[in-house]
């Protein structure tokens, strides 16, 4: 069985107001915000979405994209359980009240492209965390995963 895992944690940092101070840095239990070239980043395979750098930032240098901490989460769609029914995409609200799936390309467990069911990450600000779609999903391939602080 392959689980191909797409994440988004909305963790932004604005470059042009953080003063480098590494207060961020201190406070990240994870160790998931670092240096590259003297900007600051975020390691998104780290971060456990806490909140604990936004709290710390003097200057509002890192904001959560109109997400609360409750509300972050990973999307895991288990494209071998899915068997393209398409209510994800084709229901209108129904299933995803912000039409947020869509057809795209995934890999199976060959590594080779196939069509798949696929999450727009790009508008996750518009994702109510009310988990109609694992609740909908014919074939039980979309779970939703909460992060714990």
């Amino acid at each position: 069985m392959i689980i191909i895992k797409e994440k988004f944690i909305p963790v932004q940092i604005d470059q042009e107001l953080c003063m480098k101070c590494e207060r961020c840095v201190n406070a990240c239990r994870q160790e998931a915000i670092y240096f590259e070239d003297g900007i600051r980043l975020v390691d998104y395979s780290k971060c456990k979405g806490c909140l604990a750098c936004v709290q710390v930032c003097p200057r509002n240098a890192i904001e959560v994209t109109s997400v609360t901490s409750e509300k972050v989460l990973t999307i895991k769609i288990e494209h071998e359980k899915c068997n393209m029914c398409l209510r994800c995409i084709n229901e209108n609200g129904a299933f995803c009240p912000n039409n947020l799936y869509y057809l795209g390309k995934v890999k199976d467990k060959d590594g080779k492209e196939i069509d798949g069911i696929r999450f727009k990450f790009s508008e996750v600000d518009k994702c109510q965390g009310c988990l109609k779609c694992e609740l909908s999903c014919p074939q039980d391939a979309i779970k939703i995963v909460k992060f714990e602080n």
